[in-house]
């Protein structure tokens, strides 16, 4: 045998070794087809877009404490894809039966959301006279879809003995 063929020969045994070796190195027997898709269309969609131009306004009454939340937002969905979530120690309540279509422009629509203290889904109680944070998102999704984009958040904070409200 020749210096090269032995060479090769020993390069060859390496090899088939290392195939042996490595455990993630395997033969298959998996058969490949190639077929056709016919009559089907593909739609692009954008992914649902932030509620903008977003507020919070809180209103008060002295002693009783927090009366109501007002929110208000737009979105270029409509409003079967509008949420809003309210989140009080770690207790999360979601609705939408609050929200209403206030105005529609071009292809931007308005909304708004009213929640009193019997709609923030009993979440208020007698313990806010001496304070209280809760977290509000509001979110829009794509029709029909799971999709939903990042939500616009907002902190309610009660102040001690109900003197006033602050939502930022």
């Amino acid at each position: 045998m020749t210096r090269r063929a032995r060479a090769a020969a020993v390069g060859l045994g390496l090899l088939c070794l290392t195939g042996v070796l490595l455990p993630g190195l395997r033969t298959t027997e998996a058969a490949w087809t190639a077929g056709a898709v016919t009559n089907t269309t593909v739609t692009a969609v954008s992914t649902p877009t932030t509620a903008t131009g977003a507020t919070c306004k809180p209103t008060s009454a002295l002693v009783v404490g927090l009366q109501k939340v007002d929110l208000a937002w737009s979105s270029t969905l409509p409003l079967a894809d509008q949420r809003v979530d309210i989140t009080k120690n770690s207790a999360t309540a979601r609705d939408t039966s609050q929200i209403t279509l206030t105005g529609q422009t071009g292809g931007v629509y308005s909304y708004a959301a009213t929640y009193d203290t019997a709609k923030l889904l009993g979440l208020l109680n007698l313990t806010d006279l001496l304070g209280g944070t809760y977290g509000i998102s509001i979110q829009t999704g794509y029709p029909n879809t799971t999709w939903y984009a990042p939500p616009r958040t907002f902190t309610l904070n009660v102040i001690l003995l109900g003197l006033g409200s602050t939502c930022s």
